[in-house]
């Protein structure tokens, strides 16, 4: 699989704010973004042209090999992204959180798991899977915890659009097959 053949970022992003992801998000200018579990950076992409400031961190060494291809075909096409307007790296985020916790959103896009219907996800997304493989009820619910003391604005998580929700989330932003789970941020004193 090459990058090219990866999610279009543009089509996302010409529906620009109304866009579920960038409403969950409140994406706009300046706006600094932690995708956690970025896989192909796509949601990534989309946000850092919307104007976020993103941070994308991926921890399984393959599938970064393939982030880093795709998001640097991307920067040589568009050579006007903002300087610092997207890194990446290969991490653990929650490493990255005790280097640096000056995140307004923290953005996770947990794998789904099995598919309730007999149609299967698109290529990338099945190829996606099998790579990185999907996380437990417990591991994601732990993730959230930890990214909502580091958020200075909000937790989003990416969910399939009939699951149950993790945990007790503040709000939800619907799209078609997907919904956005939105989490406030622990108080300052909950944070250590």
């Amino acid at each position: 699989m090459t990058p090219m053949q990866l999610p279009d970022v543009r089509r996302r992003v010409r529906q620009g704010r109304r866009l579920a992801l960038a409403r969950a998000c409140d994406a706009g200018p300046g706006l600094r973004v932690h995708d956690a579990l970025a896989g192909w950076g796509t949601d990534g992409l989309v946000l850092a042209a919307l104007g976020c400031r993103v941070h994308l961190s991926e921890r399984n060494c393959h599938v970064h090999e393939i982030l880093d291809a795709r998001l640097r075909a991307e920067s040589a096409r568009q050579p006007t992204h903002r300087p610092g307007a997207i890194s990446w790296a290969l991490e653990d985020a929650r490493d990255r959180w005790r280097e640096d916790s000056q995140f307004d959103v923290v953005y996770l896009d947990p794998m789904f798991g099995e598919h309730p219907k007999t149609a299967l996800p698109a290529k990338p997304m099945q190829v996606l899977a099998e790579l990185v493989g999907e996380m437990s009820f417990g591991e994601v619910a732990e993730l959230i915890d930890r990214a909502r003391r580091v958020a200075a604005s909000r937790v989003v998580v990416k969910r399939r659009a009939s699951a149950a929700a993790l945990g007790q989330p503040d709000w939800h932003i619907r799209a078609r097959s997907v919904r956005f789970d939105v989490y406030s941020p622990l108080p300052r004193c909950s944070r250590a």
